[in-house]
């Protein structure tokens, strides 16, 4: 696989989140497009392209499919429905914030509301629909805590190993030093000789071109594809302590993953969960420059599909009456984490915690996210029976809208149980 020659990588630069279509500003629009509203590997994180690009990943990258199988689609009911547009949000001593200023702020691409099974809300803005593939970053370590979670309670990984006795070619390295626990809660402590220091709440830019998520321009001579970035791990600090959120530590549990089970990602996700949910389309994953998938942020899919695997987990495991995964995985998901030892980190928030790649907010609801860059979220509300899917176009990478996201999702639960 070759990186393209192309221009040095661009971030996107601040702007206020807003929800134009990008067909509406021309962007991909023609046949073919003229140049200025072409998006490519190396202006797709451009102001204005961001919206395109993560709704249309395999247009520009290489990417696998998750197999949703041959079984039926397994339908969401439809509930009472809920007029989440005129709900106001109590956010910051306001208590008239309204949703719809909420949707603007946040760049809002989809919001699905699930509760107890049924879906009570449904709206997509701009190009976005109900069977578009969207981005979730990050939200996919949440499937990678699962699996791990998952393969541990089978006995086939200890999560008080080494990550060096699965992958033997990182033993006496920081990575394959710390456990397999360590690294589930991002409590393990490293950098990467080939890029500078991981700057928390910054994106990672080296890392994603090392992936060829962006291009490195055609200077670049750094790694390709993430074994070889996991081989260049080196050590901070000693294990343990503080959290630190980094994506090499999903990254090396996706190595142990294919490892342990013998299978790539996409293959072990579409076995043991996608082709049990009954879901309407295959998700797709990232693959990099190595043609490994990205196990810290490379799915895609579908809301309404999303929506289902969250639901899944909020009934311990079982979904449409089929006990995919066993209730003792989600059991020790949910004991969180050590909220002493989260405070400090600037993608961490008061009173949360994390654990097992899951996001804990220690609220009324006992509420857990998979939590994605540029907005995306999985949010599991048990006490208010209630899952909300958020796909997001919020260029601010610093997570600024974190606390506006929890209100909206909060008012919309406690609307559900009033």
């Amino acid at each position: 696989m070759t990186r393209p020659a192309d221009k040095s990588p661009q971030q996107a630069a601040p702007l206020e989140p807003n929800l134009d279509a990008p067909s509406d500003l021309g962007i991909m629009v023609g046949f073919p497009p003229p140049p200025e509203k072409r998006v490519t590997l190396a202006n797709m994180m451009a102001p204005g392209h961001l919206r395109w690009s993560f709704m249309n990943q395999s247009r520009l990258f290489p990417t696998t499919r998750v197999s949703r199988g041959e079984e039926a689609i397994v339908p969401f009911g439809d509930g009472q429905q809920l007029d989440v547009d005129g709900l106001p949000i109590a956010f910051e001593g306001n208590d008239e914030f309204p949703m719809q200023d909420f949707y603007r702020r946040a760049g809002v691409d989809a919001l699905l509301v699930v509760h107890r099974g049924e879906i009570v809300f449904e709206r997509y803005f701009g190009d976005m629909t109900a069977s578009t593939l969207h981005a979730l970053f990050s939200c996919t370590k949440g499937f990678v805590g699962l699996l791990i979670e998952w393969l541990v309670q089978e006995g086939e990984i200890d999560r008080n190993a080494s990550a060096g006795t699965y992958v033997p070619e990182l033993q006496g390295t920081a990575l394959g030093e710390a456990t397999v626990q360590q690294l589930m809660d991002m409590q393990a402590h490293f950098d990467f000789s080939a890029f500078p220091p991981r700057v928390p709440g910054q994106v990672q830019v080296g890392y994603l071109a090392a992936l060829g998520f962006i291009d490195g321009g055609p200077d670049y001579a750094g790694p390709e594809g993430v074994y070889e970035i996991l081989a260049t791990n080196t050590a901070t600090e000693p294990h343990g302590g503080a959290f630190r959120y980094d994506n090499g530590s999903t990254d090396m549990l996706g190595w142990i993953l294919r490892r342990t089970a013998g299978k790539s990602l996409d293959r072990l996700i579409g076995d043991r969960i996608w082709s049990k949910l009954g879901a309407e389309h295959d998700a797709s994953f990232f693959i990099d420059l190595g043609g490994t998938e990205w196990a810290a942020g490379g799915l895609s899919m579908t809301a309404r599909d999303l929506a289902r695997f969250g639901e899944m987990v909020r009934c311990n495991g079982m979904f449409n009456g089929t006990q995919i995964v066993p209730d003792g995985v989600i059991a020790e998901i949910r004991k969180a984490g050590n909220r002493d030892i989260f405070e400090g980190d600037p993608m961490s928030y008061p009173g949360g915690s994390y654990h097992n790649q899951w996001w804990f907010f220690h609220d009324e609801f006992d509420s857990f996210a998979a939590r994605g860059q540029f907005g995306q979220r999985l949010w599991i509300a048990p006490t208010a029976e209630t899952v909300i899917v958020q796909f997001s176009t919020d260029p601010d990478p610093t997570g600024s809208e974190e606390p506006l996201r929890l209100a909206a999702w909060q008012t919309i639960a406690r609307a559900l149980a009033s």
